[in-house]
């Protein structure tokens, strides 16, 4: 018994040795993980960044040892290593470990919710400077939604948060939200923030062009630095060169050199030989080279002495890039790209001011044939080739459609400006590679998000992803979209319920980011998809060429409003000709380019005046005359496909006048000399959509489905108005005349509901929509179509099916027809085109929409859409059957009834390929068969005829 208890407690002293040991160990290692941390903290702020990462990847794999990879204490090691790695420039590995945080936050969320908080801030900072401005926003918000929850935050975290969010607005260009923002937050903000706050504010009358308010925010700026940084901390840097951009701006270059001397001081007694304050310094300092004043009145010596003041500020410029780590000669090798540097905003922004800094030298020598005009003009050429290689590459790292849709508007003045410099380069010297250029840059302003979204589709398809996963983001689309419209509903209605609207934005949040990453694990997993999906699938002039018919010519237009006169451009292409134009306008083309519209659109049409058609008149002839004119001789007995782009997407071209009327005496609007009497015009977003993504081949299996409410004065709220659902007496008839053409399966009256809408819809070639629409403007997204109202809460039956619905849809129709008031209106979106219902079908997959430009009368319609179908049915293309169906209304109209209101209203966009055989093929079919049957007659009368007399 005493050797066993001996034994117990031999055994007792053991564990308590080992757990010993191990407390000591533990001890020791927690003890090494926070001072690791601790180095690593030391080692960034003193800007040593890769030293700061070796220490905090050693924190973090103690801190996995001794907490695991769920535990707060990791999470906060790698939130260290985020910010880090977004100090370096490798913004996707910042992602990659913020995202590790994540998990160990949220694992242990009622420890520290205020800790993801400042997360997402970070995590939006990050998405931010990927140029993923939406997505960046909603995890700024995120932010701000916990930090208000909780009751234990403090103002100056939350206004810390606020800044990011203003500084955000600041970049779309949403001035006035980012100043009521800095009203509210920017006195209860930490000192370094309220700085921040007050070069922000500076910023934001610089662009708005407040002199005076410019001026008295940047001395606040500087004074505030100067009494909180010690006088030669490089933090005072920035505010300086702030000042010195916005004097030379104004034309007050003497001070502007004072203001960067006294940031060249400081970093050169910092000794600072890289990083964005350099940068920043070097910028400006081109910049000022740049504006500097040539005093000479010799043209020759202007010349010289001006371009060299410009090539000394592309050496600045060049400097600057150097400063952020990236090497601006390597750059124009086709295939390089930016990484890990300092700042991609600044790089973008500096790349393009030397292409910008090569254009004005060109320019210099502009009709002369000095080598200097053509050598600084290629030269701009490279620099802008890399610089929308780059954008295109950012573009590639953003999954949601508003942030694409939000890039494209921030730098379609990008585009342009490369579209202008081809042209101005192919002045000088003709040469196909250039103009091949010009084309890309012209078709990416044109629905690439669109364009992005159906080639995802196509690789989605066509790759060896799992039907599982793609249904999975089918689903989480859906998710999003229903849940949007809840939050939009919550948020409008008239007594909002904020802890409501706070639970549903957290669900949203939620999905976007689950959805964000499954498409990131598809693009990392599966090699093919991604291959296909980012595939350089950009078609050429060359392509466009070869799909061309004989008797088809394709238009795609660029107008560039950015600049104070406008200009435009247009690419002309048929089966024997590619050619490239600036057609020379002014403003008053902008201005004929609204009255056509306005005039065709107006609802007071009944009471148009004498002057107004005079007007309109000579409107539609100057736009011929610009437009067309410059292409007759090779339009002519064509079909036009008018790629448009600006607020020439709003402009039915059939409208314009080929010769300019009397306008002495009456004008019958029957008698007019329209365009779409010598052509038929169809239309297309872009010549990447029109011939990339519209499969003529029938997929489905019923022919014709089409939807005609009846309202019963149903009184409805849109954009918190009150709205009362009329009677269309018109569309009832239309879709009875269309029933007696073709084979149709009619929902009308309660019937034509939106669940009978999404049931049915996927299993037929035409869709055919005669109802109301309304169109949002602010919220495009939310325009919708109005079924039977049936008063259900749900949102897939609830008599509403809008935009971001029908771009869930599975379409298989070759045809979808509008039918409906404003289908085809929206609001313009610059690099991205009109944001209308129609385009949620062609983003669903439907490659031929008819559609309507405004309020359609509601006889005219119905008399245009029977016609439309009687020529649809005799095998006519699409746009040839609305065409004909448009003149047969001019001509069996009265004078009253033929304004251009009534008819002119549709068009047809997308493949305009028959979809019914033409009855000449039944015609001929016929005809072969009877020419077989007698061949055969004659042939047994032949046959027996011989037995005959061999007998």
């Amino acid at each position: 018994m005493a050797k066993k208890r001996i034994w117990n407690f031999t055994f007792i002293l053991g564990i308590f040795c080992s757990l010993s040991a191990f407390s000591n160990n533990l001890y020791t290692d927690s003890i090494r993980a926070e001072n690791t941390y601790n180095s690593g903290i030391n080692f960034f702020r003193n800007s040593n960044y890769q030293a700061a990462i070796d220490s905090f990847l050693i924190s973090a794999q103690i801190r996995e040892k001794i907490y695991t990879q769920k535990s707060y204490e990791f999470g906060v090691v790698q939130n260290a290593l985020g910010i880090t790695y977004k100090n370096l420039g490798n913004l996707d590995k910042s992602i990659e470990y913020f995202l590790n945080a994540e998990e160990a936050y949220l694992f242990n969320l009622n420890e520290n919710e205020l800790a993801l908080a400042r997360l997402y801030n970070n995590i939006g900072n990050t998405y931010k400077s990927k140029l993923n401005f939406i997505t960046a926003l909603e995890y700024s918000q995120r932010a701000v939604t916990i930090f208000l929850k909780d009751q234990n935050s403090d103002i100056q975290n939350i206004a810390d948060v606020y800044y990011t969010i203003a500084d955000i607005y600041f970049r779309l260009k949403n001035y006035q939200e980012a100043l009521k923002i800095i009203d509210k937050y920017s006195e209860n903000s930490y000192a370094d923030t309220k700085l921040l706050y007050l070069s922000l504010t500076a910023a934001i009358y610089q662009e708005l062009n407040q002199y005076d308010k410019t001026l008295f925010s940047y001395k606040m700026a500087i004074d505030y630095a100067e009494n909180y940084y010690s006088s030669n901390d490089p933090n005072i840097v920035f505010e300086y060169l702030n000042f010195a951009d916005f004097l030379i701006k104004s034309n007050n270059l003497t001070e502007a050199k004072n203001e960067l001397n006294k940031a060249k001081n400081i970093l050169n007694k910092n000794n600072i030989s890289e990083g964005l304050a350099l940068s920043f310094f070097n910028k400006t300092q081109g910049f000022l080279n740049e504006n500097i004043i040539v005093e000479t009145k010799n043209i020759e010596d202007f010349r010289q002495q001006k371009s060299l003041n410009l090539l000394e500020a592309v050496n600045y410029y060049k400097k600057g890039l150097e400063a952020l780590g990236t090497d601006p000669e390597r750059l124009l090798n086709v295939s390089a790209t930016i990484e890990n540097t300092a700042s991609l905003t600044q790089s973008l922004e500096l790349l393009k001011l030397i292409a910008d800094t090569y254009t004005q030298i060109s320019d210099i020598y502009a009709n002369t044939t000095h080598i200097k005009r053509k050598e600084s003009i290629e030269q701009a050429l490279e620099y802008y080739e890399f610089t929308a290689n780059l954008i295109q590459q950012a573009r590639k790292e953003i999954y949601s459609d508003e942030s694409k849709i939000q890039l494209n508007e921030l730098e379609e003045e990008t585009f342009a400006k490369i579209v202008q410099t081809a042209y101005n380069a192919l002045t000088i010297e003709p040469n196909p590679q250039i103009l091949e250029f010009a084309f890309t840059n012209a078709e990416r302003m044109k629905a690439s998000s669109v364009f992005d979204k159906l080639s995802a589709q196509l690789a989605s398809e066509n790759s060896l992803v799992p039907d599982s996963l793609t249904e999975l983001e089918r689903t989480l689309n859906f998710q999003i979209t229903n849940q949007n419209e809840n939050l939009y509903n919550l948020r409008n209605a008239e007594t909002p319920d904020n802890e409501e609207i706070n639970m549903a934005d957290s669900t949203l949040f939620q999905l976007k980011k689950e959805r964000d990453e499954l498409i990131q694990f598809l693009e990392t997993n599966y090699s093919d998809y991604f291959e296909l999906k980012y595939a350089d699938a950009t078609i050429t002039t060359k392509q466009v060429q070869q799909k061309l018919k004989s008797n088809e010519v394709a238009i795609e237009y660029v107008l560039n409003e950015t600049d104070s006169v406008p200009e435009l451009y247009a690419f002309f292409i048929s089966k024997e000709k590619i050619s490239f134009h600036k057609i020379d306008i002014d403003s008053s083309f902008i201005k004929n380019v609204e009255e056509t519209f306005r005039f065709m659109s107006n609802p007071g049409y009944l009471f148009t005046r004498s002057d107004n058609t005079k007007e309109f008149s000579i409107a539609a002839f100057n736009l011929y005359t610009k437009l067309i004119e410059p292409f007759s001789n090779q339009i002519q007995n064509k079909k036009i496909t008018i790629i448009p782009d600006g607020k020439l997407n709003y402009l039915p071209f059939d409208a314009l006048l080929t010769e300019m009327p009397d306008t002495t005496e009456t004008i019958k609007f029957n008698l007019l000399p329209y365009l779409i009497k010598r052509n038929s015009i169809n239309y297309a977003y872009s010549a990447n959509l029109l011939y990339k993504f519209n499969n003529p081949q029938r997929k489905a299996k019923n022919r014709l489905l089409a939807f005609a409410p009846k309202y019963n004065s149903d009184t409805v709220v849109f954009e918190n108005e009150k709205l009362i659902l009329t009677q269309l007496p018109g569309v009832q008839r239309e879709v009875d005349l269309i029933a007696s053409e073709i084979k149709v399966n009619l929902f009308r009256n309660e019937n034509a509901t939106e669940e009978n809408f999404r049931k049915y819809s996927h299993n037929y070639d035409i869709l055919h929509l005669a109802m109301h629409a309304f169109i949002n403007d602010s919220l495009p997204a939310f325009s919708r179509f109005a079924f039977a109202q049936n008063n259900d809460n749900e949102p897939q039956k609830d008599g509403w099916l809008n935009t971001a619905d029908i771009y869930n849809l599975d379409i298989n129709a070759r045809l979808t027809v509008l039918s409906a008031c404003n289908t085809g209106s929206g609001n313009l979106r610059k690099g991205e085109g009109v944001m209308s219902l129609a385009r949620g079908f062609l983003y669903a997959g439907c490659p031929t929409i008819v559609m309507t430009l405004w309020e359609v009368e509601d006889n005219a319609g119905t008399k245009i859409m029977s016609s439309f179908y009687q020529n649809l049915k005799k095998g006519r293309s699409t746009d040839e059957a609305l065409r004909l169906a448009k003149l047969n209304y001019l001509e069996n109209a009265n004078p009253r009834m033929a304004h251009p209101h009534y008819w002119l209203g549709y068009v047809s966009i997308g493949n305009s390929i028959p979809l019914f055989r033409s009855y000449d093929y039944y015609f001929f079919g016929l005809l072969i068969l009877a020419f077989a049957g007698i061949i055969t007659d004659q042939f047994i009368r032949l046959k027996k005829a011989r037995k005959k007399r061999m007998n």
